[in-house]
């Protein structure tokens, strides 16, 4: 694998920071819900926070295994406090549109800068992303539809974190 550019490297450790951030957000929104006695809904967000994190490492391992070096930035304090459910999963489904927009940038990049390692790379992520934002869409769907606190906590259980398109192969 050729060795990647400096602004491909500053591009896959930017998204390497973002994934750990979204990884901090879901767990802050972890602990909320568990401390609203939302269990499942609150195991929901610990899964997708350690899913964000190996997003994270992916990225990390990748641009080592580049030959370039990985540089986690500085993150930012997630948020903790919350008015509602409806708004963590309002929030949670604009975190996960944003990030499609990053990958769909970063593999503009890479086919600008015909590195087609990378882009091969990335494309796990662009399946990611379509299961990603289908989750969230749902569970905001619910949110939406029902008062109930405990009904939204039990439909949780249905919408497990996948771990991606071709996880455990």
């Amino acid at each position: 694998m050729p060795r990647l550019s400096e602004k491909l490297t500053l591009e896959l450790n930017a998204q390497m920071g973002r994934e750990f951030s979204a990884s901090n957000q879901y767990l802050a929104m972890a602990i909320y819900l568990d401390d609203k006695s939302l269990s499942d809904l609150a195991n929901f967000y610990y899964r997708q926070s350690e899913e964000e994190r190996q997003h994270a490492l992916k990225f990390m391992h990748y641009v080592l295994d580049a030959d370039a070096l990985p540089v986690v930035p500085e993150l930012p304090k997630p948020k903790s406090d919350f008015e509602s459910v409806e708004e963590i999963a309002e929030m949670s489904l604009s975190m996960e549109r944003e990030v499609t927009g990053c990958i769909h940038n970063l593999v503009d990049l890479a086919m600008e800068e015909r590195d087609h390692s990378t882009n091969r790379f990335l494309q796990w992520f662009v399946e990611e992303q379509i299961e990603e934002e289908a989750t969230f869409n749902r569970l905001l769907d619910v949110t939406r539809q029902s008062t109930n606190l405990l009904l939204i906590d039990q439909y949780v259980s249905r919408l497990e974190p996948t771990g991606g398109p071709d996880e455990g192969a």
